[in-house]
C-alpha cells in the first residue's frame, strides 16, 4: 500500500486530470488537424492536459545506469514509465528530446527558499527566560516554570510560512531545482522542517511535514540573559530533551490509568520534541568546525536525536568517525573564503588557509567513508554558483556521480521522502530537470523543467551578436544611489574575446559573483545576486561603455532600480 500522503497525492492528481478531460477531449480533436496543432498546444496553458513523453533523450535515473536513447512518461503527476523501449500513450504529448539530458530535480538540502521572512513563532516566555536578568533588575519576570523557555517553538512549521508567490521559487526552479528541505531559522529550537516542490499553491507545494527538527545552537541573549552562550545553550538543550521525556513518560503513565491522577498540562513544547525522539525526526545540528562536528555528533547521542550535521568544512577530518558513529551530514557548497575585511597586507593564519584548501575536499573523504551525506545551498544565492562550487568539488576528487546523488537522491533520503523523488523511476514524483548537455558543464541551459508533472519553459534570451568593442576587463569602482544612502561597489571583471563576462562584485553586503554576463558593441548586461531582509535576490546591472567610464542602470530583484556610473581607476586590468 502507498503512503497516506502519497495516496492522496496521486489522488488530488486523478481529480485534476477528470477535470481536464474536457479541455483534453477538445484538444484531441484539434491534433486531427496537424497545421493547427503546435498552435492550440501550447506548453504552460493552465488547461494543457498533464501527460507528456519525453523520448530520444539520455536519461540519468540517479538510482540506476545511464539510458543512452530513452523515453520518460509522466501522467498526473508521476513518472509512469522510463526506459530505451517504451510504448508512448496516445494521449502524451511528445516532447524530442534528441540532443537532450533529463535529469531528476536537484534538491536543496536545506534553504529558506519560499518562505516568508517573518517568523510566525513565538517564544514561551519572556525572552530572556527570568534568572539572573531578574535579579539584576533586567525588568523581566522571573521564570515560573518548564513552560517558560526561551527562544524555543518547536512547534512552529515551515510547511505554514510558505509564500507561494517568492521570487525565489521561479529563481531556483529556473536552474533546475524542484524541491528543497526548508527550515524555520529564528531562536534556538526552531522549529519542524518541510519537504517542499517549488510548483503550485502554499499547500500543493508541501510534500512531507514534519520531515526534520532545526536546531541552531545560537545563544538567545547576552550575559544578562539565559542561555546567553554556547555553554548554556547546551545545557539548556539537553535539559528541554529530559524534560521531553519526563513528560512522554507522564502522559504515557496518565493514559494507561487516568482514575484518580491528577490530568497533566498539555506543553506545545514538548510534544514536537519527544514526538521528534519517538518517531526518529531527523534533527539538524550546526557543525562547520571539527569542535562542532564532534559536539553535535556528542549532543545527540546523549539526548537520543537521530543526528544531522549541517556544515561540514572540516568534514575531511572526521569523516571515518562520522562514518562510525552514524551521523548524517549536510555539506554548505559555500565554501570558506578568506575575509575580505582583513587587513590586505596581513598574513592570513595558518588555520584559515588550511581550511579554504581543504574544505571542498570533504564531499569525497566523506564519499570515501561510506557518510550518508548531501548538499545544501547555504550562503550561495543562485544555482550556477551552487554548480560552480560542486565542481570545486568535483576538481578536489569528488566523482561526477556521487555529486549527482549529492543533489538529488541523497537529500530526499535522509529526509524521508526517497520513496516518492530524487530518482528517475516509475511511480515517483515527476520532478525533473532537462539539460542540453552535462548537468556540471557551466556552459549547460536548463532547457526545461518539471515541478510534480507541470512543465516550465523560459523563453530563451537573445543575446545581441554585435562582436565587442570595448573591453571591460579589471578592476572598477561603481557608484550607485538608492534611497537610503549611496553604495560602492568594487567589480572585478574578465571578458572574453566573444563577449562573454564573468567577475565578482564586492561590497558592504559581501561578496557576489556574476553570472550570464556579455558585452556586445559598446554595451553590456551581467547579473549578480544580495542578500536583503533573509532573502537573495538577482541584481541585474545594464549599461554602455566610453573608455575608462561606464554608465547605466541596476535593478533589484524586479522590483526597484536605480541608475549608476561606473570608472576603472588607472585605465586597464588591475
Amino acid at each position: 500500500m502507498k503512503p497516506a500522503h502519497l495516496a492522496m497525492h496521486a489522488a488530488s492528481r486523478v481529480a485534476y486530470a477528470r477535470r481536464a478531460l474536457g479541455a483534453f477531449s477538445v484538444l484531441v480533436a484539434v491534433l486531427a488537424l496537424p497545421d493547427v496543432a503546435s498552435a492550440q498546444r501550447p506548453s504552460d496553458t493552465p488547461n494543457a492536459p498533464p501527460f507528456y513523453a519525453i523520448q530520444n533523450a539520455r536519461i540519468v535515473p540517479v538510482s540506476g545506469p545511464v539510458i543512452e536513447s530513452g523515453t520518460v512518461v509522466i501522467a498526473n503527476g508521476l513518472i509512469e514509465a522510463v526506459g530505451a523501449n517504451v510504448t508512448i500513450p496516445p494521449e502524451a504529448w511528445v516532447i524530442d528530446g534528441s540532443g537532450l539530458t533529463v535529469y531528476p530535480g536537484l534538491f536543496d538540502g536545506m534553504s529558506s527558499i519560499g518562505m516568508r521572512s517573518e517568523q510566525g513563532g513565538q517564544s514561551q516566555g519572556p525572552p530572556g527566560g527570568g534568572g539572573l536578568a531578574a535579579l539584576l533588575g533586567g525588568g523581566q519576570d522571573v521564570s515560573e516554570g518548564p513552560e517558560d523557555r526561551p527562544a524555543t517553538t518547536p512547534w512552529t512549521n515551515a510547511a505554514d510560512q510558505l509564500d507561494a508567490d517568492s521570487d525565489q521559487i521561479g529563481n531556483w526552479r529556473k536552474g533546475g531545482y524542484t524541491s528543497a528541505l526548508v527550515v524555520p531559522d529564528d531562536g534556538i529550537v526552531t522549529g519542524q522542517g518541510a519537504v517542499i516542490n517549488l510548483a503550485g499553491d502554499e499547500r500543493e507545494m508541501v510534500v512531507k511535514t514534519p520531515a526534520a527538527l532545526h536546531v541552531t545552537m545560537n545563544p538567545a541573549g547576552g550575559f544578562t540573559s539565559y542561555p546567553g552562550s554556547l555553554f548554556g545553550v547546551i545545557s539548556y538543550v539537553k535539559q528541554l530533551y529530559s524534560d521531553a521525556e519526563h513528560y512522554s513518560r507522564f502522559m504515557a503513565a496518565y493514559e494507561a490509568n487516568p482514575a484518580g491522577q491528577p490530568r497533566p498540562e498539555y506543553d506545545r513544547t514538548m510534544e514536537p520534541v519527544q514526538r521528534s525522539i519517538a518517531q526518529g525526526w531527523p534533527t539538524i545540528l550546526p557543525g562547520v568546525e571539527n569542535r562542532e562536528i564532534r559536539r553535535a555528533m556528542q549532543l545527540g547521542e546523549d539526548v537520543g536525536m537521530r543526528t544531522v550535521v549541517a556544515g561540514a568544512h572540516g568534514g575531511y577530518e572526521l569523516a571515518d568517525e562520522l562514518a562510525s558513529r552514524g551521523a548524517a551530514v549536510l555539506v554548505n557548497l559555500k565554501w570558506p573564503d578568506r575575509n575580505r575585511d582583513a587587513d590586505p597586507e596581513a598574513d592570513e593564519s595558518l588555520e584559515s588557509l588550511t581550511r579554504r584548501v581543504y574544505a571542498p575536499t570533504t564531499p569525497a573523504r566523506l564519499q570515501e567513508a561510506g557518510v550518508t551525506w548531501a548538499f545544501y545551498s547555504g550562503g550561495l544565492a543562485t544555482p550556477k554558483q551552487v554548480i560552480k562550487n560542486v565542481n570545486t568539488a568535483i576538481e578536489k576528487g569528488l566523482a561526477e556521480d556521487a555529486a549527482l546523488r549529492a543533489l538529488t537522491l541523497s537529500p530526499a533520503e535522509i529526509f524521508g521522502v526517497g520513496d516518492r523523488m530524487g530518482s528517475v523511476e516509475v511511480g515517483k514524483i515527476a520532478n525533473l530537470v532537462v539539460t542540453d548537455g552535462d548537468l556540471f558543464d557551466e556552459t549547460t541551459k536548463v532547457k526545461m523543467v518539471f515541478v510534480d508533472g507541470q512543465k516550465f519553459e523560459e523563453p530563451a534570451e537573445e543575446r545581441p551578436t554585435e562582436a565587442p568593442t570595448v573591453d571591460l576587463t579589471g578592476r572598477w569602482l561603481l557608484v550607485i544611489p538608492t534611497p537610503q544612502q549611496t553604495q560602492e561597489v568594487t567589480a572585478d571583471l574578465e571578458m572574453s574575446e566573444d563577449g562573454s563576462l564573468v567577475g565578482s562584485l564586492q561590497s558592504d553586503r559581501g561578496e557576489q559573483v556574476i553570472t550570464d554576463g556579455w558585452v556586445s558593441g559598446n554595451r553590456f548586461n551581467f547579473t549578480a545576486s544580495i542578500s536583503m531582509g533573509g532573502q537573495a535576490f538577482e541584481v541585474v546591472y545594464s549599461g554602455t561603455v566610453e573608455g575608462d567610464d561606464m554608465e547605466g542602470s541596476v535593478s533589484f530583484g524586479g522590483r526597484f532600480s536605480t541608475d549608476f556610473t561606473g570608472e576603472r581607476p588607472g585605465g586597464g586590468t588591475s
